[in-house]
């Protein structure tokens, strides 16, 4: 997390981490908003689409840097749950598979949200979250107009959130390394 007054020394991995963590944002965003377009022009596509998402949430969750360890890992375990979820909704009948695993990587991409939404000091990205919750609850009951609103609401504040912190040095990303629970 962004501490101003402390200013780590990077190596390699850690630019190298932080640069996935944005690109993660970045494709986060885009994946939601072909959600979005999906939800509109052809809802059959949806389990397609859900493989950006993951790989956007699996590189952000992948290069997490956050604190507290029982945070880092249930975001990191929310994605890696998604992801296999993904795997399986292509080998099972029916949506339920890709519903569940598009819940499961709101959840880590809730808490990425709200986690930035400190670093910024913007209210605004509180609001993602709740976005997101509502863009599943939309799809999962077949609301594809008012899904896709959400979720272009929602990916307009992902890329806004990843344009915010591409735009930061790459050290705010670590914060001070003595205070990661290890």
């Amino acid at each position: 997390m962004a501490d101003p007054n402390t200013k780590e020394i990077l190596d390699n991995i850690d630019k190298a981490t932080i640069l996935t963590y944005r690109l993660g944002m970045v494709i986060t965003g885009l994946a939601l908003f072909c959600i979005a377009l999906q939800q509109i022009f052809y809802p059959l596509w949806f389990k397609q689409i859900l493989i950006l998402l993951a790989f956007g949430s699996l590189l952000q969750a992948s290069s997490l840097h956050i604190y507290d360890k029982r945070i880092r890992w249930f975001l990191v375990n929310a994605t890696w749950i998604g992801c296999w979820l993904v795997a399986v909704s292509f080998v099972t009948t029916g949506l339920w598979v890709a519903y569940l695993s598009f819940g499961a990587l709101i959840v880590t991409l809730s808490g990425l949200a709200y986690k930035e939404s400190f670093c910024f000091s913007l209210t605004l990205l509180k609001s993602t979250p709740p976005l997101l919750v509502a863009s599943w609850l939309l799809v999962v009951l077949s609301f594809n107009d008012w899904a896709a609103c959400a979720l272009v609401l929602a990916s307009l504040l992902y890329l806004y959130m990843a344009w915010r912190k591409i735009n930061m040095p790459l050290h705010f990303d670590l914060g001070d390394r003595s205070k990661y629970q290890i």
